[in-house]
């Protein structure tokens, strides 16, 4: 007699979870409650009469069965990834291309440029989701996504969208007065991950300049934020010179030093190897990258 399977909602809601050891990231992947992933959890710990997590205030651990079933699932849902990625989740004939990206990105880079977009392929429907999150391309429902971090993601392809560096910026009218107050110590996306980043730091270096000097700032973790604050005349910002670029071409905002901070982040266009198998995604990828280098 075959023995019965557990329900398959709680195995895929504990594989998540033993993954990210985190009931939010679990279900933001997912795409459902916390709630949700923890009764999934608890309906497979009373399916197999064993705990699988221990459940601390830093997060989830996994108990000696979690790890072993974690370990015991883990090859089935490879399997299962790798055979199901042959197929294309919507119709080859499909013209809807999904882009995951953030608001800073599709804001200053993006939307700017949508006219011309649509003139040269009037057939392609867009779909931008802004998120942070960092989607998983190979079983969610994105076809391409435009990721700030260190470009090097498994099983994925990744393509700078520009030189990774950081712009320091300001109006004319803050340049014009002397320019000595810093909007924010921006918390990018590498300081977030790295507490002890501060680019701030690295611009100094390179300026021979004393931060001691300036008065306080205001710390901001998001470059569209941070943007807006310098074009409202609040200081100085650090901003990835692709979120600039047209900004300072219009006169808007300038530089006030020649200083070009390097890091080791940057924003990638990113996408699955099979995504050459629609034709408009891949319409949309090459517009993607003359975007991003301003041809388009």
């Amino acid at each position: 007699m075959v023995k019965p399977l557990p329900p398959l909602n709680a195995v895929r809601a504990f594989e998540a979870a033993s993954r990210h050891l985190n009931l939010s990231r679990a279900a933001e992947e997912l795409g459902v409650t916390q709630g949700a992933i923890s009764k999934q959890v608890i309906a497979l710990e009373d399916f197999i009469g064993a705990q699988l997590f221990y459940r601390e205030p830093s997060g989830l651990r996994l108990t000696n069965e979690g790890g072993s079933l974690k370990e015991a699932i883990e090859p089935a849902f490879t399997t299962l990834s790798e055979a199901f990625s042959r197929y294309s989740r919507r119709s080859p004939r499909s013209n809807v291309v999904r882009i995951s990206t953030t608001s800073s990105f599709a804001s200053q880079v993006l939307v700017p440029r949508l006219g011309a977009f649509r003139e040269r392929f009037p057939d392609i429907e867009l779909e931008f989701i802004t998120t942070i999150r960092l989607v998983d391309l190979t079983r969610e429902e994105f076809d391409i996504a435009v990721r700030y971090g260190p470009g090097v993601w498994d099983g994925l392809i990744a393509t700078p969208a520009s030189e990774g560096v950081l712009l320091p910026v300001c109006t004319p009218e803050i340049l014009a007065r002397g320019g000595n107050t810093l909007v924010s110590l921006l918390a990018s996306a590498r300081r977030i991950q790295c507490s002890t980043y501060n680019e701030w730091r690295d611009w100094a270096e390179i300026e021979k300049f004393d931060l001691s000097k300036v008065s306080p700032t205001l710390v901001i973790e998001e470059f569209t934020v941070a943007l807006t604050a310098a074009l409202h005349g609040q200081g100085l910002a650090l901003l990835p010179e692709i979120l600039v670029r047209d900004r300072i071409k219009r006169g808007e905002l300038v530089t006030f030093s020649k200083a070009r901070v390097k890091t080791g982040y940057n924003f990638f266009i990113v996408h699955t190897p099979h995504a050459h198998r629609r034709q408009t995604v891949v319409d949309v990828i090459d517009w993607l990258k003359a975007a991003s280098s301003g041809v388009a």
